[in-house]
């Protein structure tokens, strides 16, 4: 904007300047009146632009969601009102957009005109092609001159908080979680007459039942004993475990393991969530994260938020991760691991958790295809032969460029 601007002050000065010579030089009275008008028009610019700095009043907000999904178009728009005395000419609204590629973070806007008094909204979008929480904002704004000779620039901290969540899959087929009672979307309803959870009907009383559990308005009106059904649930129980290691993060950009490995978790959480599965988030960053067991979409958008800021920074290897966690996953439930295919002989560390009646289903990313192009159906062969010869495990295999969702059709 700088630059473009001294290249037309520059042009306006030599005009100036030439006018003024030819004026002292030759006896012809357009070029002194010529000399005078463009001095004027200059002045009443200044004069304008000097007004206008110290008595603008605009004010500005943006609205826009606070969460979207990688690769999609955030829509956004901008409210600005002038409360200034002044009307504002050829406006140019610069949003600072840390959600898009490098050279597309500063959009600017163009608005002829702004009367005093009134308010715009412009509306504008920005592609957010990478997961991560980001900080939109702060808003600049170009004032010019109506001759648009002169401008300043004033920055207003208008900022807005926006998570850009991983890319989950949509995943249509997932492995039985095969312990415990396979219940209708992750709930069983048993009916008994113990200490449960809710309140089902009524029904005959049967030897064995409690005395507080009678029904005595029911029994009363039948003549005959009757007790409170209650209806007792269970819920199947998951978790995920992976590790996001630095030094093995091969692969760039997007296209790296540690990518590849959080797309995995959010599409199989989102899954499970969705069919009632209760699920922990067991996985270490630079740090330990736990994300205790629980159910439905506020559990969901905590995982997911976890998901969209993780980085590979964890200098501790899978290995000692299940080391320091295998004690606090719980009893009947299933433990889903996301691993590469490097850390495939850790997985032996975790059978003694049958024992617990804990069953595993590891997802398993081939590391090499993360680096070179070949065929992989033979790498992919030979570690399914290994893991179920080895560990009577059938694993989920993925690899570079694999389309998620279609992957788990293979598993039903």
């Amino acid at each position: 904007m700088f630059k473009t601007f001294i290249r037309n002050w520059l042009f306006v000065l030599i005009v100036i300047l030439f006018n003024l010579f030819l004026s002292l030089r030759i006896p012809i009275r357009f070029f002194y009146y010529s000399f005078w008008f463009l001095i004027s028009i200059v002045s009443f610019s200044l004069a304008w632009i000097f007004i206008e700095y110290f008595s603008v009043k605009l004010s500005l907000a943006r609205k826009v969601i606070g969460k979207i999904n990688e690769n999609e178009t955030l829509e956004i728009e901008a409210i600005l009102e002038n409360k200034g005395f002044l009307p504002l000419f050829n406006l140019v609204l610069e949003d600072n957009l840390s959600c898009a590629l490098v050279g597309e973070r500063k959009k600017q806007i163009i608005q002829d005109y702004l009367g005093s008094g009134y308010s715009v909204k412009i509306s504008y979008q920005c592609e957010c092609v990478q997961r991560g929480k980001y900080k939109l904002g702060p808003f600049s704004v170009y004032f010019f001159d109506p001759l648009n000779i002169f401008f300043f620039k004033k920055t207003y901290d208008v900022f807005s908080e926006l998570y850009v969540y991983p890319q989950a899959a949509g995943i249509k087929s997932f492995p039985l979680l095969s312990k415990g009672t396979l219940p209708w979307f992750g709930i069983e309803t048993a009916r008994t007459s113990g200490d449960d959870d809710e309140f089902y009907g009524i029904r005959d009383y049967k030897q064995g039942d409690q005395v507080k559990r009678i029904h005595w308005v029911s029994s009363a009106r039948k003549n005959r004993l009757i007790v409170k059904q209650f209806q007792q649930h269970k819920f199947l129980r998951a978790t995920i475990l992976f590790n996001l290691e630095n030094d093995v993060n091969l692969g760039e950009g997007k296209e790296n393991i540690s990518e590849y490995i959080i797309r995995i978790a959010a599409a199989v959480s989102k899954y499970l969530i969705g069919a009632g599965v209760s699920l922990e988030i067991i996985a270490h960053a630079q740090e330990l994260v736990h994300i205790p067991s629980n159910r439905g979409s506020e559990h969901l958008e905590e995982i997911l938020k976890f998901l969209t800021i993780a980085q590979a920074e964890s200098r501790v290897s899978l290995a000692e991760v299940i080391e320091e966690t295998a004690r606090s996953i719980a009893n009947d439930s299933t433990l889903i691991v996301i691993m590469k295919d490097k850390d495939w002989e850790h997985l032996s560390t975790l059978l003694s958790l049958d024992k617990r009646n804990v069953s595993l289903i590891p997802l398993i990313l081939i590391s090499s295809t993360f680096l070179y192009t070949f065929d992989k159906r033979e790498v992919v062969k030979d570690i399914a032969i290994k893991l179920s010869q080895t560990l009577n495990i059938t694993p989920i295999i993925f690899s570079r460029g694999d389309n998620l969702g279609e992957i788990f059709l293979k598993y039903r």
